[in-house]
């Protein structure tokens, strides 16, 4: 490894982190440009109230997804084969920069939220995520510097319809919010490219509704001469081929997405709730919370959906209580907010990993006026 560029305040600060999440930090995870990123990206924070964020990020690595061997798997969820792999190499314009291409309009986003539940789609989102942290750690290992991600987003082929806002203020920025909450300060910019007049009207409505930190990352481009500027930010060698024209000829080779087909919709299945479906409501500000002693082999099942956004996790504890279920230990990812009226209901389960209490998170928590109406079905096969 080349000696590293951090300068001995950030080291000590780093050190610092490290010691407040040593019990839940990784040999994996565990590089001073990992916890460097989190300082980064919460730089207005008191180390504590950072290991406190980082710590949530932790539980989620640490759960039964097992986030440390995610960037090993193959690309063969279902979702793969409709949402494609998108590193086409080095930027080599920018310094230790790995160029991720987001075939933005012509992935079938729509499609995919009718077919699958929010947690199905992270289950497969996060293998893309996590080969992109592997890339980024892989290049800091052999030059002893940060690197990070160039996100370009081709919106080439995007159609406005009345589904388009919905889906860029609802599931996409749950998407969004979840990879700024996890991979902070991983990526470097996002640079929209082929950009049509009205989605530049689109991004100044929702702007508003991006994290601060993506918001300041995000660099708008010609709208005409973008093959042209693009190379501001990477080599021609990184760039897909898709792009080609008469005039421009770039190699990077890149799969089309595939759209969803129709009778995969979950409207189209006509499928019912389970037979021990319970109506649940939440109030605004509030939690609702079914905990359960288990056993290791046990298996939990759940299926929920609600009429409005709502969060969802399931954590477990030595003790019956859990104060707060930020940095609770998670059995599955937690995720803390998912937009609603649900479209595809969460549906999972788990083999209980370790006897403990666990504990299923339905929360209305980020509601300020309205209560939260949820389905929820949950059983328990033991091995007793």
């Amino acid at each position: 490894m080349a000696s590293s560029q951090i300068s001995q305040t950030e080291r000590e600060k780093i050190n610092k982190l490290r010691t407040l999440v040593k019990d839940a930090l990784s040999e994996y995870y565990d590089t001073d440009f990992n916890l460097l990123r989190w300082l980064q990206g919460h730089n207005s924070l008191s180390i504590e109230e950072v290991a406190k964020k980082l710590r949530h990020h932790l539980n989620l690595r640490n759960s039964t997804w097992n986030l440390d061997e995610m960037h090993k798997a193959d690309r063969n969820h279902k979702i793969h084969h409709h949402w494609k792999y998108g590193i086409t190499g080095k930027s080599g314009i920018l310094e230790n920069v790995i160029v991720n291409i987001e075939q933005c309009g012509k992935t079938d986003y729509s499609g995919m939220m009718e077919s699958y539940s929010v947690s199905e789609v992270m289950r497969a989102r996060l293998v893309d995520l996590e080969q992109m942290l592997a890339a980024v750690m892989k290049v800091e290992k052999e030059t002893g510097k940060q690197a990070s991600i160039l996100y370009v987003m081709d919106i080439t082929g995007l159609e406005y319809n009345k589904k388009l806002y919905d889906l860029v203020t609802g599931s996409m920025k749950s998407l969004a919010d979840f990879m700024a909450d996890h991979y902070v300060e991983m990526i470097k910019f996002f640079v929209p490219v082929c950009v049509p007049s009205f989605a530049y009207a689109l991004y100044t409505v929702v702007r508003p509704l991006l994290p601060e930190k993506t918001k300041d990352k995000v660099r708008l481009i010609s709208e005409h001469q973008w093959r042209e500027e693009i190379l501001n930010y990477a080599q021609i060698d990184s760039l897909p081929c898709t792009w080609n024209d008469d005039n421009h000829k770039f190699p990077a080779k890149i799969d089309l997405p595939v759209p969803y087909p129709l009778d995969g919709y979950y409207s189209a299945k006509n499928l019912k709730p389970p037979p021990n479906t319970e109506s649940i409501t939440v109030v605004a500000g509030k939690a609702h919370v079914l905990t359960k002693f288990l056993k290791k082999g046990d298996i939990l099942k759940w299926w929920v959906r609600g009429n409005r956004n709502f969060g969802f996790g399931v954590f477990w504890s030595e003790d019956e209580n859990v104060a707060d279920f930020f940095i609770a230990k998670q059995a599955f990812p937690s995720f803390l907010w998912m937009p609603g009226p649900t479209i595809v209901p969460l549906e999972d389960l788990l083999t209980v990993p370790k006897d403990a209490y666990y504990h299923i998170w339905v929360s209305n928590e980020r509601s300020w006026w309205f209560s939260l109406n949820a389905h929820l079905a949950v059983d328990i096969i033991s091995i007793s």
